[in-house]
């Protein structure tokens, strides 16, 4: 059957559907990476979200239960150029796995050319349909007139709603969930004891935890939402106590704790290959990333560790007893090179 996605600036593309038939709205963005579809789509930083690979063919590999970051695709839609019918491997093949999951499919359409509009214009509001039941028209009408995701509190739809723990030796970890991919719970599992709580803990909750460390995960949405003033004044008074980390959004947080402010990028960093040079050592990372805003204008307090290399944006602060990074050290699947960080999570512990 054919399905479109109508965007908010009149264009529309046609394709075949697939996965599960459905008209859905969201913010479109896309992901360069080559591997890693399954766990692109199950992060929840993707909630609200219409994601396109800009990888020619997806799901060659397959789909598999062990592939997930979170419990279930947190993406409003996909969209690809092609998806692999025969995988060499996996429980199901990509139609499959999206069918199951609910989520709609589209491929067939000129990737590149939307990803080139997606840059020029940065991202924008778009509606799919793979259902038959609504006009193109009226699609480009619904995009214009929604919600951009970042308006409603996203953290707060995709953290868990108890706390819960992992990894059985090490140091106390408190891990704030705001979207967790669980490759980071994982990583931090292996050698410390890490209780993960709900994205509105407040101080005395956290206290409770007997933490030796803060870490702040990553997650969807603004930084600066209303809901998050409360979060972000919790941090500020948890870094003057306790070692604290952040990644992603914990990393926007962070800066917003600190004094900084935050901005929306253009069309944000997404994808296993993007660059970035540590200030101090003048080394170059690939880094695997997935955010749409970024931090700046920070106070004399706080350096600057990290830029990347591609449009010079910060990639990463340090402070007293404090630092975070914008990118994702556990890049699962992805680049290795920034992995050595979560090494620096048991010397932040010790002092």
């Amino acid at each position: 059957m054919q399905g479109w996605i109508a965007l908010e600036n009149g264009s529309v593309f046609f394709g075949d559907s697939f996965g599960y038939p459905k008209t859905v709205e969201g913010e479109l963005v896309f992901n360069t990476s080559m591997t890693g579809y399954q766990e692109a789509l199950t992060d929840p930083s993707y909630a609200g979200q219409i994601l396109m690979f800009t990888f020619p063919q997806i799901g060659n590999y397959g789909c598999n239960e062990e592939n997930y970051e979170s419990d279930r695709i947190q993406t409003k839609a996909c969209i690809v150029k092609e998806w692999c019918r025969n995988p060499h491997q996996g429980e199901m093949d990509f139609d499959e796995w999206l069918k199951k999951e609910k989520i709609p499919g589209l491929e067939g359409i000129d990737t590149r050319e939307l990803t080139i509009i997606t840059r020029e214009s940065g991202t924008l509001r778009a509606v799919m349909c793979t259902d038959g039941k609504l006009a193109p028209e009226e699609g480009i009408k619904k995009a214009k007139e929604m919600k951009w995701p970042s308006e409603s509190n996203l953290v707060a739809q995709v953290s868990t709603k108890k706390s819960y723990k992992r990894g059985k030796k090490g140091p106390n970890v408190t891990l704030f969930d705001w979207g967790v991919k669980q490759s980071i719970v994982t990583n931090l599992a292996e050698k410390n004891r890490v209780t993960v709580v709900p994205w509105n803990y407040n101080v005395e909750q956290v206290m409770k935890t007997k933490p030796d460390l803060i870490f702040m995960s990553n997650g969807p949405g603004d930084p600066d939402h209303p809901d998050m003033k409360e979060v972000v004044e919790t941090i500020q008074t948890l870094i003057k106590k306790y070692p604290t980390i952040g990644i992603c959004l914990g990393h926007q947080i962070l800066g917003l704790a600190l004094g900084g402010e935050t901005y929306k990028l253009k069309y944000g960093h997404r994808g296993g290959n993007q660059p970035v040079k540590h200030v101090k050592t003048e080394t170059v990372y690939i880094t695997s990333q997935n955010h749409g805003f970024a931090l700046h204008k920070l106070p004399k307090k706080v350096k600057e560790t990290f830029v990347n290399l591609n449009d010079g944006t910060c990639e990463g602060i340090s402070s007293r007893n404090c630092w975070s990074v914008q990118f994702h050290p556990e890049a699962a699947p992805g680049p290795m090179d920034a992995n050595v960080l979560f090494e620096k999570v048991g010397e932040m512990i010790n002092g």
